[in-house]
Parts: structure tokens; C-alpha cells; sequence
């Protein structure tokens, strides 16, 4: 009961913020302005393998111009999607961020069905819910493996096979970001080539293991198909592969995966170059920025707006917590080479010239 009463308490306190920012936003401060990218690959194509029916289909985005060192090697980013929310549309600035820089970013599909928002533009959450899982009780590792071979087949077919110059990053987020997390491990176990091992991993609200910890919480048909769902992939197992740096960027207010939960599947991440970033929800203006659970999705318009609010705990948008968070941290690490644990980030001022909220360390 008090997780319900929390959901309702949050969700009704977003819809008085956005009662205010349509009444009174003309007159209350405005977030920073959107920077400017200087990007190497304006232009891109993206190619489509396998079938969303089947767990196989994915998307790669491929620059014109795609960036290369001094030895010719060229990076790419694994992306990997939250529960239910395969459509690359609500990731899509994201993505065409990451690409127009020069990286190939492979985005795959690993539920069955939502590969893109429907023709009409909206949904019930039953229609998600029976496209994506439909009946039976899925397994988180099913998924996880349906990712590894879609990506695996994209990789050589786009001439990142065995041998390829190529530096692999990792990111996911929400039950992508527990599947990043495990990606080294179940890579190592099934075989697969090493041009798919990361050079590091960056997630974004990541579950805990539902293993041995508290699961991710979700109300209403979200939840019990949360519940429903094995949960087979252990972290207290697959973290002992993750050696290489790895930064959780979450968000304070996140209802769904609650900061504490990660208090002790945090120390299951064998790597000592790890750290776990906070930002922090700031209604100083309008819009607000939300530090929620999908603070890193673009657009979630296939839901409507209180549907999202209560069932998502947000409504996907592009923001100061995009610019300035979740993309500088993960474009820190691959565009940069600064190692996850030792981030920076500047988020600016409101147009009063108020300072944004700042982003913290919650661990170690």
C-alpha cells in the first residue's frame, strides 16, 4: 500500500508542477539553452536486421563519416533498451546524437514486438504489454541472449566481425542497464567474439538484480508483468566480469528502481573504477527538469502523458538532464576516453541565473 500511495504522491505532484508551468510558465525561469555540437557526421543511414516477432531485430546507426584514431580503429556504443520500451523512437535524439559524432550504435530489440509506435500514435497499456510479452512467463536471460546474437550478427555484418579495429562501449538503460551490466560475463560464457567485450559501461537507472534483491517496483498490469518475468540474470554472478569502469548515472527521484536498492548489488561490480552519479529533480522553472526513471527516454508519446507519469514514473523529453547528464557522462567516456568513475558535469543555470540542481555522488 505505501508503494502505491508513493506513486500516486509523485505522480500527483507532476501534474500540479505542469499545472503551474501552463498557467504561469510564460513568467517563471527557463532551463539552459540546448549546447551546441559540433558533429563530424551530419548524415547516416540506419539498416534493420532480423524480426521484431522473434527477439531478432535491430538497428544499426551508421555515420557517413564515421570517426577513426590514429590507427584507423572506430568506436560503437551497444544500447540497450528498458522493459517494454523497444521502439527506438523513444531513444531516437539519443541515438542520432551518438551517431552524428561518429560512432556506430547498434539498438536491438531483444522482447518480441514494439519495434516502433503504432500508426495511431497511442496505446493501451494491454496492447504493449500482450505485443512485447504476451502470455507465458518470460526470461530476462531469453532477452539478454536475443540481444548478444542480434548484435553479434549486426557486428559482421557491418564489418565489426573477429579482428575488426573497433572499441566497444556499452550502454543500457533500466533493464537494459542490468543487462549492460552482465553483457562482459555472458559475452565471455557464450563464446561470442571480443570485439563485443566494452571497453567500459555507462547506464542510466539500471534494476538491481532481481535475483536476490528488491526488484524494480511498477504498478498496476506493468507490475505484475514485471513479476511475471524470470529473473534469471544474477548480477551477484555477472558482475565478476564486469572489469572494466563502469558508471551508474540515476536519478534521486526514481520511484521505480529507488536509490537504496543498489546499496548492496552495488559492491557485486568487481571493478574498483566505479561510481554511482545522482541527479537531482529542480522545479525552479519551467519545464522542470525530473530526475525520474525516464529521465533518459526521448519520447514516450505512444502512452499518454498521466499514463506515462504513473506507470513509467515520467514522460519521456530531451532536456538539461539529457545535454548536460546522461549524455555528456556517456559521451565522456566514448568520445573522450574519460574513465566512468571519474566524471564531471557542468549543468548550468536557469535563465534567472539560479545554478541547476548539481549532480552528486551516492557511492561508493
Amino acid at each position: 500500500m505505501s508503494q502505491i500511495a508513493s506513486i500516486l504522491r509523485t505522480t500527483l505532484a507532476a501534474y500540479k508542477e505542469a499545472t503551474l508551468c501552463r498557467l504561469f510558465g510564460r513568467w517563471r525561469p527557463k532551463p539552459p539553452a540546448a549546447p551546441h555540437y559540433d558533429y563530424i557526421s551530419e548524415t547516416f543511414t540506419v539498416e534493420r536486421f532480423g524480426q521484431c516477432q522473434q527477439g531478432s531485430y535491430i538497428e544499426v546507426y551508421r555515420p557517413d563519416t564515421p570517426w577513426r584514431d590514429a590507427q584507423g580503429r572506430q568506436r560503437a556504443v551497444i544500447f540497450l533498451h528498458g522493459f517494454v520500451l523497444g521502439a527506438s523512437q523513444i531513444y531516437r535524439a539519443h541515438l542520432e546524437h551518438l551517431v552524428k559524432q561518429g560512432t556506430t550504435v547498434f539498438f536491438p530489440n531483444f522482447q518480441t514486438g514494439f519495434c516502433a509506435f503504432p500508426d495511431s500514435g497511442l496505446m493501451t497499456l494491454a496492447e504493449l504489454l500482450d505485443e512485447v510479452i504476451g502470455e507465458g512467463r518470460p526470461s530476462q536471460e531469453k532477452w539478454l541472449h536475443n540481444a548478444l546474437q542480434s548484435v553479434s550478427g549486426a557486428y559482421a555484418q557491418c564489418g565489426f566481425g573477429p579482428g575488426a579495429a573497433v572499441d566497444t562501449y556499452v550502454y543500457g538503460h533500466s533493464l537494459g542497464g542490468l543487462f549492460a551490466l552482465s553483457w562482459p560475463w555472458y559475452v565471455q560464457a557464450g563464446g561470442y567474439p571480443a570485439e563485443l567485450i566494452p571497453r567500459q559501461v555507462v547506464t542510466a537507472d539500471p534494476i538491481p538484480s532481481g535475483t536476490t534483491t528488491e526488484r524494480a517496483q511498477a504498478p498496476m498490469q506493468l507490475g505484475a508483468a514485471l513479476a511475471r518475468t524470470q529473473s534469471d540474470v544474477d548480477l551477484q554472478v555477472t558482475g565478476a566480469a564486469l572489469t572494466m569502469p563502469v558508471a551508474i548515472l540515476h536519478g534521486a527521484s526514481d520511484w521505480i528502481v529507488p536509490k537504496e536498492h543498489w546499496q548492496a548489488p552495488f559492491g557485486w561490480i568487481a571493478t574498483p573504477h566505479k561510481k554511482m552519479y545522482l541527479s537531482q529533480t529542480d522545479t525552479h522553472g519551467c519545464p522542470g527538469l525530473y530526475a525520474n526513471h525516464e529521465q533518459a527516454t526521448d519520447d514516450t508519446s505512444f502512452f499518454r502523458p498521466w499514463l506515462a507519469t504513473l506507470l513509467l514514473d515520467g514522460v519521456g523529453s530531451v532536456d538539461t538532464l539529457d545535454y548536460s547528464y546522461l549524455w555528456a557522462g556517456l559521451d565522456q567516456v566514448v568520445a573522450q576516453g574519460v574513465r566512468a568513475d571519474l566524471l564531471t558535469f557542468e549543468m548550468g543555470q536557469w535563465s534567472d541565473g539560479q545554478a541547476v540542481a548539481p549532480i552528486q555522488t551516492y557511492l561508493p
